[in-house]
């Protein structure tokens, strides 16, 4: 009888699905794109998902990553916050200028901890808001550590299953305290310029950088763990507590793709799942069809959301219209945010477009090649579809990953200053186009081997 009661108690909860919530601050694409494909996946397998949105950049504010998921919370942004990321073209030119790596980073990502700190403060003080998530309850918390304040809200609400989700291939921050071996003698750090062949030099570097990186983040969650204990007392948790509770560490990582790295079992890599390979979804707008028609060799040219091509140094713009001018077979689709400027104006094999279709753009089977910035998403396109690229690390990650990328033999790694060399951007182009060892090498697209999306589905 009891046998009974249990498999009907367990079918009515497998049927009425989970109660999850998942936080996801607006502050960039491709971090709401990740988070967003979390919720959506969760969602379209029968859970109840709520998502907690506090809008850190006004201009994202629509701009959630979410298609199926409907229940959303909003924060407004505080007013300290918002006026950060107004001076974002001052932030995206700075970038364009910055040293790609750890140590550069940290001049700018002090400004990035302050707004995360208000942005928490304003949630937290939001008695609306909290009121309403304290009315709910929820079986898991899913938030991505690269601020803290979620993981403090899941405390609050107690919920006792909670995950760690982070749109990067690893947070060394993290795995230092849920136990995730970090090597830095061996591993590139998740913010390091360097690929998994050093000199000691080198492995010296990769440490300094890791280390850097994860006194960061141990900077930041103090700041937020301060606003919970102000608020909600001096025996409020602290972050290593509330990191090393969480059930499982989901990683944007693709093994198949990644550096061999110690690890754990609680430790999942999705990565990709956020690379639609749908061929439905992938339908390009007919503009941009009838573009791809005018010529045999396509290439794709996007730097992300954050850095603007239209910031971009007038020595980088006047360098780029050469390598254009240079190769006129070749029809250029440029993420420019300006795309009324008159910049390509002479150039009839150039197009500028403020927002591209970039997933199905790089599924297009006419597209030749891409040239990234070596973000995270795209360089997870690109592996999926098998598009050669010449990758233009610019800060953050992106060294990292567009080094991961050219040790599997599907990319060129030319620095952020190289752009001012035309010619060297042609040579990088021309190889990438017309060496068969990059042309043939989209066979080798993990898509043949990677069904990430099923292991949220089934959770």
């Amino acid at each position: 009888m009891w046998f009974l009661i249990f498999l009907i108690s367990s079918a009515c909860r497998l049927t009425a699905g989970y109660n999850y919530l998942v936080v996801s601050p607006l502050f960039g694409h491709s971090h709401s794109h990740f988070m967003g494909t979390i919720a959506d996946t969760l969602t379209e397998a029968g859970h109840n998902v709520t998502v907690l949105m506090p809008i850190m950049d006004p201009d994202l504010e629509n701009n959630t990553g979410l298609k199926s998921t409907t229940h959303v919370i909003k924060v407004a942004p505080d007013n300290r916050t918002a006026a950060m990321f107004m001076q974002k073209a001052r932030f995206s030119s700075r970038l364009w200028n910055l040293e790609p790596s750890a140590f550069g980073m940290i001049k700018l990502a002090m400004h990035l901890a302050q707004s995360f700190s208000w942005q928490c403060e304003k949630v937290l003080n939001d008695n609306a808001v909290m009121d309403t998530l304290h009315g709910m309850q929820f079986d898991v918390g899913i938030a991505e550590p690269s601020d803290l304040c979620g993981f403090g809200i899941f405390e609050l609400l107690k919920i006792k299953s909670t995950i760690a989700a982070t749109s990067c291939v690893h947070a060394d921050h993290v795995s230092k305290i849920v136990g995730v071996p970090v090597a830095p003698s061996y591993v590139p750090g998740s913010m390091s310029s360097k690929s998994d062949v050093m000199d000691i030099m080198g492995r010296l570097q990769n440490a300094i950088q890791t280390l850097l990186g994860v006194k960061f983040f141990e900077g930041l969650f103090d700041r937020e763990v301060a606003l919970f204990r102000e608020k909600y007392g001096p025996d409020f948790k602290g972050y290593e507590e509330l990191l090393a509770q969480v059930s499982y560490v989901f990683t944007n990582s693709n093994p198949y793709l990644d550096y061999p790295h110690p690890t754990i079992h609680k430790a999942i890599d999705i990565g990709g799942i956020a690379v639609s390979l749908d061929a439905k979804k992938n339908k390009l707008p007919q503009n941009i069809d009838e573009i791809l028609n005018i010529r045999k060799t396509n290439v794709v040219i996007s730097f992300g959301s954050i850095v603007k091509s239209c910031y971009m140094p007038e020595d980088y713009k006047e360098s780029l219209l050469k390598v254009f001018e240079s190769m006129p077979n070749t029809t250029f689709i440029w993420k420019y945010e300006l795309e009324e400027s008159p910049i390509v104006a002479h150039l009839p094999n150039v197009h500028l477009f403020a927002w591209l279709p970039q997933n199905a753009l790089l599924a297009d089977p006419r597209i030749s090649a891409f040239v990234s910035h070596g973000g995270l998403g795209s360089t997870n396109e690109i592996a999926h579809m098998g598009k050669p690229a010449v990758m233009v690390p610019l800060f953050a990650d992106q060294s990292r990953n567009a080094n991961m990328l050219a040790k599997h033999g599907g990319a060129l790694v030319l620095e952020k200053y190289d752009i001012a060399n035309h010619t060297k951007v042609a040579e990088a182009i021309q190889k990438i186009t017309s060496d068969q060892r990059f042309v043939d090498h989209g066979w080798l697209s993990v898509s043949r081997f990677c069904f990430f999306g099923e292991i949220l589905s089934k959770l």
